[in-house]
């Protein structure tokens, strides 16, 4: 469904991705941990283009792009078939929920007021804001834009959806509706990537969980093989931190 093969950034003189490669099943949840500056992040945006991948190829459902001679269509095709959902909601201050997410509907898929505001509203009912549609970003808790948020990822259709840190803005008692509806999209059969530092969502939802550290993957696994069974120092390390941590 999607694979990332042998993806490289650099910042300048700082290598960030040294050659990763990640294959993501339909309908299945990708977990991604790592410290800061790991490099999950970037490799996260350069999965639609948002940072512009230095060599590799991304293929999503059998269309194969070459990153170093990606085309305008190529970028457009990946872009039309993931969403992001950002960790700071990235919603139009000026419009109110309903119009939030209609936008890329008018825009994207080309939907008519009428069509847009329909499949708005059944989105932003799922993601428990019946009440909320009319009310503005400053309106709104963090938890709630970031909601809003959700339901504008799923209602564009894609055929994955990428999470960036999606509770790291976000006070730790609104952390909870949200990982609640992601497990809800999740259950749904959403092909997801989801770059986290919530470890109970990751033992949970992941099919797989990938530990990352200065660029490279460091391990992979079930949940399972990775937080009660982890093989490599640095993958132990880390959980021990977060462990402490909570």
């Amino acid at each position: 469904m999607l694979t990332l093969t042998d993806i490289h950034k650099k910042f300048g003189d700082n290598e960030v991705l040294k050659g990763v490669t990640v294959d993501v099943d339909e309908g299945k949840v990708v977990v991604i941990l790592g410290p800061s500056g790991s490099g999950k992040t970037t490799l996260l945006r350069c999965t639609n283009f948002l940072e512009t991948p230095d060599s590799g190829s991304i293929t999503l459902d059998g269309r194969m792009v070459e990153c170093s001679a990606a085309e305008k269509k190529d970028i457009d095709y990946l872009r039309r078939h993931t969403t992001m959902v950002f960790q700071h909601y990235n919603l139009f201050n000026n419009k109110n929920a309903l119009e939030n997410v209609m936008e890329g509907l008018i825009i994207v898929h080309h939907m008519s007021k009428k069509e847009a505001r329909e499949a708005a509203e059944e989105y932003l009912v799922r993601v428990g804001l019946k009440d909320r549609m009319t009310y503005y970003p400053s309106q709104l808790s963090g938890g709630q834009q970031q909601r809003v948020g959700i339901a504008r990822a799923m209602a564009l259709n894609p055929k994955v959806i990428l999470f960036d840190e999606p509770t790291a803005a976000l006070d730790p008692e609104l952390v909870g509706d949200v990982l609640e509806v992601m497990k809800k999209v999740a259950e749904e059969g959403m092909t997801m990537v989801v770059v986290t530092h919530e470890m109970q969502f990751a033992r949970e939802v992941g099919d797989e969980v990938i530990f990352m550290a200065d660029g490279v993957i460091v391990e992979r696994g079930t949940p399972s093989e990775v937080f009660d069974h982890p093989q490599h120092s640095r993958t132990q390390q880390f959980l021990k931190r977060v462990a402490k941590a909570i």
